[in-house]
């Protein structure tokens, strides 16, 4: 019985173990951390140059290019990753954007058969200049759960910015992290975060940020929008500012509470890619991608300094993510031109 007793609590120690190296293994980066915020010039893609006198700024969630499959128990082939990179390809260039805000993106990740989709992406746009922001950066995410084939494995994913004027300076701000989450699911997940670049537009510095709240838990949702909203609201005092992000928030689905997204909504001097009356509508809807039934991607700005041409989901992306982007052209408010422009009645238009 003594021997049966002492190889019970030998096993029992080495699985204890076990686990204490997998999971210091699992959690231990790829990449120095000096590497989490970068900036880069793609310098076999020419200068472009905006002779319009507006601009069109998109915002995406990629979702790694995993379509409705993303954080499902499931693991999609190659294949299904090449199509749907194909795809996202081909309507990045068609759109010829100027700026784009991309969150979920992997920067050459096991579950998206490590490719670099920041390079994917620029070169298929045509965007010479990117600011990087790595919010996941682990060894091995043992998730989905079950069954042990479908896990993550090596994560290097986070958000970007890809613009078509250069970059001036990059900031990677890590919001607040869910205080109720046991430390070892922190340890292991993703940061959510809120990118602060500055960006010579047009012979202007404009500020501009690409932000990703948190998912599943409202209070810390709450608290990562506030601040948001306190760092927009401290920039616009100096600069243009452009905002653009997943932020989890459906404008009027947060139970009997208000929704986090109201702090930017009800601000008179921020501007919407929302026009108000559509707040919740069916036209705005972004999430899921198949069926949409929520609006969780948002793009704001001073309205001090821009007027908003034209908005637009664009439904041509199709199921490349479980979001779909959107899209808005803005004028600089201090170009008398711009305003013969602006046209109130295509504000009201997107497109299926």
């Amino acid at each position: 019985m003594k021997k049966l007793f002492r190889a019970l609590l030998v096993a029992i120690i080495l699985l204890f173990l076990s686990v204490i190296i997998f999971f210091f293994w699992a959690k231990s980066p790829n990449l120095p951390k000096q590497e989490y915020a970068t900036t880069k010039v793609f310098e076999d893609i020419s200068d472009a140059t905006n002779s319009s006198d507006t601009i069109q700024i998109v915002s995406y969630n990629l979702g790694y290019l995993s379509g409705m499959t993303n954080n499902e128990p499931v693991r999609p082939t190659q294949e299904f990753y090449d199509k749907n990179l194909k795809k996202a390809k081909e309507v990045i260039k068609s759109i010829d954007a100027d700026i784009i805000g991309f969150q979920e993106i992997d920067y050459g990740s096991k579950r998206s058969y490590e490719v670099d989709q920041l390079d994917q992406m620029a070169h298929a746009s045509g965007l010479k200049y990117a600011a990087q922001a790595v919010n996941w950066d682990k060894t091995y995410v043992p998730y989905p759960y079950l069954p042990v084939t479908v896990h993550f494995g090596k994560i290097i994913s986070g958000q970007s910015i890809l613009s078509k004027f250069p970059i001036l300076s990059h900031e990677r701000v890590v919001l607040e992290k869910v205080a109720s989450a046991p430390f070892y699911y922190n340890a292991i997940y993703l940061d959510r975060l809120l990118q602060i670049s500055k960006i010579a537009l047009n012979g202007q510095e404009v500020i501009f940020m690409n932000i990703h709240t948190e998912a599943f838990d409202k209070p810390t949702r709450v608290k990562q929008t506030q601040f948001i909203y306190e760092q927009f609201k401290k920039y616009a005092k100096e600069f243009p500012v452009i905002l653009v992000g997943d932020f989890n928030s459906h404008p009027v689905s947060e139970s009997a509470d208000e929704a986090a997204i109201q702090i930017f909504l009800k601000d008179n001097e921020i501007g919407s890619s929302c026009p108000s009356e559509l707040l919740g509508k069916q036209e705005m809807m972004t999430y899921p991608s198949d069926q949409p039934k929520e609006q969780l991607d948002y793009i704001f700005f001073t309205k001090a300094h821009f007027k908003q041409l034209e908005w637009k989901v664009l439904y041509e992306f199709g199921e490349v993510s479980d979001h779909l982007p959107i899209s808005v052209k803005l004028a600089f408010k201090n170009e008398e031109a711009n305003a013969q422009q602006f046209d109130k009645s295509s504000v009201y238009k997107s497109t299926k």
